[in-house]
């Protein structure tokens, strides 16, 4: 499919199935995962802006409070400077209730509730022998995981070219955080053998 107005040669990827990007390559084509890559862009993305000390805060006039149980209030309220350091602002609303009064720009789709939860879940299962460095890794990649694009998410032409563009600034653009592959290569030789 062509957009109209566009000639054939500028379209460099096809969206199959809201889930993969195909694209033509010297050799053959390559599948993309595209929520596979966008994470792993997401990941260094988030990784530099916190080495550097510079994550993109949302601030909100009017905190969200969340409701929790006792021991997920306590679990966060523990871990209130590291959560800052990643560009979550929390502050204790008294009972099992936390506020929100600020958090990454790139989370702002994710669910507070949901998002606190699975913070909880990642600080338990953690332990308490984990390094800082390790576990701001490991927030990092789920983070990164909720920012990026879904499987299933229609994606426009210059959507997927922004994400084919991105993947060349990656270190590790052949892999996402978790160390699945991002994409798939088959050469021309390989496609006239199963034709």
């Amino acid at each position: 499919p062509t957009q109209p107005g566009a000639a054939a040669a500028e379209i460099r990827a096809l969206q199959v199935h809201d889930c993969y990007l195909v694209v033509e390559t010297t050799d053959g084509i390559t599948v993309i995962d595209q929520h596979a890559l966008h994470e792993r862009i997401m990941y260094e993305h988030l990784r530099r802006r916190v080495l550097a000390g510079g994550i993109e805060v949302q601030r909100l006039l009017m905190p969200i409070t969340v409701d929790l149980s006792a021991r997920e209030a306590g679990v966060l309220l523990d871990q209130l400077d590291l959560l800052r350091d990643l560009g979550i602002h929390l502050q204790d609303f008294g009972g099992n209730t936390v506020a929100l009064t600020g958090y990454p720009r790139m989370l702002a789709k994710a669910d507070p509730k949901t998002l606190l939860q699975d913070l909880v879940e990642l600080f338990e299962s953690a332990g308490r022998k984990v390094e800082r460095r390790d576990l701001i890794d490991e927030l990092l990649h789920m983070m990164a995981c909720k920012a990026a694009i879904k499987a299933g998410q229609r994606l426009s032409f210059e959507e997927m070219d922004a994400l084919l563009a991105q993947r060349h600034l990656c270190d590790d653009h052949h892999h996402c955080p978790h160390g699945r592959p991002t994409a798939l290569k088959l050469t021309r030789a390989e496609l006239d053998r199963q034709f």
